[in-house]
């Protein structure tokens, strides 16, 4: 029964990210492309740290994504379904650790929360961004592995090293996620302060080791990675309740990306509901003990240790509810669970209210933000930018330059058969809080090949009302100004009657 369960909730979550990418929520966007290009970059010989033009976040979704591209080129559909696979892995450890709470059957709903994820965090889930959904991964492995580690005090060398390197992983993948690592680590680090060779040596070493490169890497660039990204416009409190009030609505399918309430007013009470739930999960989870402690702690302190960061501010996409996400969802399967099981009622608390709860889940929570979002099926989400890799190609430019939103994923979807560089007001900028790098200039060696190239040879690409025709290499007169695929081409006349 389980097993069919689990098909069918694999099978439904598939077919909803199927659809997405047909919308037009499954364009590719730069900050994706730029996964796909740095797995090329890769399998021409650079060995990156970390992602270029920041002091953060690992590349190994670029990693995995080499093989691929070596064997079939870039295709955008595989580039984005290869974040679902972390989800799906993610779905499947929720399972193995909800069920040591609350049981095989609820311990399926909570891993079908996550497969099924709601609103805003279904469309993240098919985002080819560097270390999120890894994260989530890794996050949900870190928290098993301590459980383990608080419940048995033999404290068995393996779950120690695990433990400590999945904590020391989710920071080198990307330090938002230190903010469930570090509150996990401190019920273990409390439970076992005693324990100098068994618990700290093992797990510190292991968190340490497998932030080497990272190290190495800051030791190497005057360690920019204690830099925020960039200063901030809002105060930590500020942030702290924008989380409550626009990022959690928008993750949960109550909000769209604009702010609007799905269900109108009604959105509101369903709100206060989910959080009411939550809350009480958190309390019984704390009931439980040490191993609840590993949940309950992060679901809380998530949130305060998050607005500490600077960007944390941008809450359209609900991008950042992925770092406590987990967590929520156990506490609010537990919740649920508790008020079920005060009803007294065994035959709802084994299968039937598991069920219940999935369906409401859908129909409230992910069902209506599609409905609203992602109604429209197209030809080709990037068809846009295909447009515009045409033109480029079939004009024989090999390089082009602009704005950072279009530049990558025309150099990923052309195969890198036009070669990009960012150009434009703020992107190349040197900014005083990361003078290390340049603004949006992701690969420096191929930005270096375009800005060499000669001015005849690089088209420029701006976003409409974004024209910066000043920073043009010839005189404008020199250009043809052509509007392709909802962008605004400068393309040098003197290009058109070079020989081939």
């Amino acid at each position: 029964m389980l097993l069919v369960g689990a098909v069918i909730v694999w099978l439904f979550g598939l077919l909803i990210r199927v659809h997405l990418l047909r919308t037009p929520l499954g364009s590719l966007n730069a900050d994706e492309a730029y996964t796909g290009l740095q797995a090329m970059s890769i399998l021409n010989g650079e060995l990156p740290v970390i992602m270029g033009g920041a002091g953060y976040t690992a590349i190994f979704d670029s990693y995995f994504f080499v093989p691929f591209v070596w064997i079939f080129g870039a295709h955008v559909v595989p580039l984005k379904l290869l974040s679902s696979l972390w989800w799906a892995g993610a779905a499947l450890l929720m399972y193995w650790l909800a069920k040591r709470f609350v049981g095989r059957s609820w311990g399926l709903l909570a891993a079908s929360m996550v497969w099924v994820a709601p609103g805003a965090l279904m469309l993240l889930s098919t985002r080819a961004y560097e270390a999120y959904g890894l994260g989530l991964l890794v996050s949900v492995l870190t928290a098993f592995a301590t459980i383990r580690i608080v419940t048995d005090r033999e404290l068995p060398r393996r779950w120690v090293i695990l433990a400590g390197a999945g904590a020391g992983l989710a920071f080198y993948l990307h330090p938002m996620f230190i903010a469930v690592a570090l509150p996990m680590m401190m019920v273990p680090c409390w439970i076992h302060r005693r324990e100098i060779r068994r618990w700290w040596i093992p797990a510190a070493g292991s968190a340490i080791f497998v932030n080497v490169p990272l190290l190495l890497w800051n030791v190497r660039n005057s360690w920019p990675s204690l830099s925020q990204p960039a200063p901030s416009t809002e105060s930590v409190p500020t942030r702290f309740v924008r989380f409550f009030t626009g990022l959690l609505p928008r993750s949960f399918g109550l909000k769209n990306p604009g702010g609007e309430w799905i269900w109108g007013s009604i959105s509101l009470v369903i709100y206060v509901m989910l959080l009411g739930l939550i809350v009480w999960g958190v309390v019984e989870l704390v009931r439980i003990g040490a191993r609840g402690l590993v949940i309950a702690i992060p679901a809380i302190f998530c949130w305060p240790i998050l607005s500490l960061f600077s960007n944390m501010g941008f809450v359209t996409d609900g991008r950042y509810t992925i770092v406590g996400f987990p967590f929520l969802i156990i506490a609010l399967v537990v919740g649920v669970r508790s008020l079920v099981v005060r009803m007294k009622r065994p035959q709802l608390t084994g299968v039937i209210a598991p069920v219940i709860a999935g369906v409401l889940w859908v129909g409230v929570f992910l069902i209506p933000w599609v409905r609203d979002n992602a109604p429209d099926v197209v030809d080709d989400p990037n068809a846009n930018v295909q447009a515009i890799v045409d033109v480029l190609v079939a004009d024989n430019y090999e390089f082009a330059a602009g704005n950072y939103w279009l530049t990558l994923p025309i150099e990923y979807q052309s195969d890198r058969q036009v070669l990009t560089a960012v150009a434009g007001h703020p992107w190349g900028a040197v900014f005083p809080w990361q003078p290390q790098f340049r603004w949006g200039v992701r690969l420096p060696q191929t930005q270096s090949e375009v800005m060499a190239a000669s001015p005849s040879e690089v088209a420029y690409v701006f976003l409409p009302g974004d024209e910066q025709v000043d920073i043009l290499r010839l005189p404008i007169e020199e250009y043809e100004r052509r509007e392709v695929g909802g962008a605004v081409l400068y393309l040098p006349l003197v290009h058109s009657v070079v020989p081939e």
